[in-house]
């Protein structure tokens, strides 16, 4: 019993991780939704009515939160077949945690080898040349765009050159220390090395994707130790139950 013990608190910590994992993953999803809501509120509608696909950046955030809340709930399971010895309860978490591996490792493969696929990079590259014109009329897309600028170190939709062909100088958003400035002009060094926000958007995207796929490779690594210890508790519990029958019916006990 000692060992079987043992086995039910590692599962309990385990599944505790689990369920930060879980809360972290859904946290992270809503995070890039909020970030993606504010980008694609650039693009101009009209232009987009007959366009039904669905591009990558717009399926992540809700795969991620689906995934953190599903985790959760299977970890809470998890926790409750330990507790509860329940050999129904750790079965079903064993199978889904096996499921949430698989899917895991399938959905980190479709982020590899679609976040830098052609679609993915029209996207982005549509959504801020959108962007960009939109600013030039709309002073509310103007200063949308620019806390894309500031929040990306970009200027432009190529490169701070664009704003040439309709204003004086370059918008603050394009300097550095643009808070204790009054203009930012075309001669200005920082602004003029840095890259379109059409290139520098197409990378942060790539890299935040990458990032999340590479960590949920690395815990469903943990994933699978816990699915081992449901196992092993499973088949210890198993035995319990075979040993308990035989003690009554052969009755050498006193």
């Amino acid at each position: 019993m000692g060992k079987e013990e043992m086995i039910k608190g590692v599962l309990y910590v385990v599944n505790v991780l689990y369920a930060v994992f879980g809360l972290v993953t859904a946290a992270t999803g809503i995070w890039f939704f909020v970030q993606l809501s504010e980008f694609v509120a650039l693009r101009n509608s009209n232009h987009y009515l007959l366009d039904y696909r669905v591009y990558w950046p717009q399926v992540a955030p809700w795969l991620f939160i689906l995934l953190g809340l599903f985790v959760m709930m299977v970890s809470f399971c998890g926790w409750c077949g330990a507790n509860k010895e329940s050999r129904g309860l750790l079965g079903i978490y064993g199978l889904f945690m096996v499921l949430i591996v698989v899917g895991q490792a399938i959905a980190a493969t479709l982020i590899f080898v679609y976040v830098d696929g052609e679609h993915t990079d029209r996207f982005i590259k549509d959504t801020v040349y959108d962007g960009y014109y939109n600013s030039q009329s709309n002073p509310d897309v103007f200063k949308a765009f620019g806390r894309i600028e500031r929040k990306l170190r970009c200027c432009g939709a190529n490169d701070a050159r664009d704003y040439r062909s309709w204003r004086n100088d370059l918008p603050l958003t394009c300097c550095q220390d643009s808070y204790y400035r009054a203009t930012c002009e075309f001669t200005d060094k920082e602004a003029n090395e840095r890259l379109g926000c059409a290139k520098v958007a197409a990378v942060y995207t790539k890299i935040i994707s990458s990032s999340v796929a590479g960590a949920s490779l690395l815990i469903s690594l943990v994933e699978i130790a816990g699915v081992i210890l449901a196992y092993k508790l499973f088949h210890s519990l198993r035995e319990v139950e075979h040993y308990l029958p035989e003690r009554k019916e052969g009755e050498t006990e006193c």
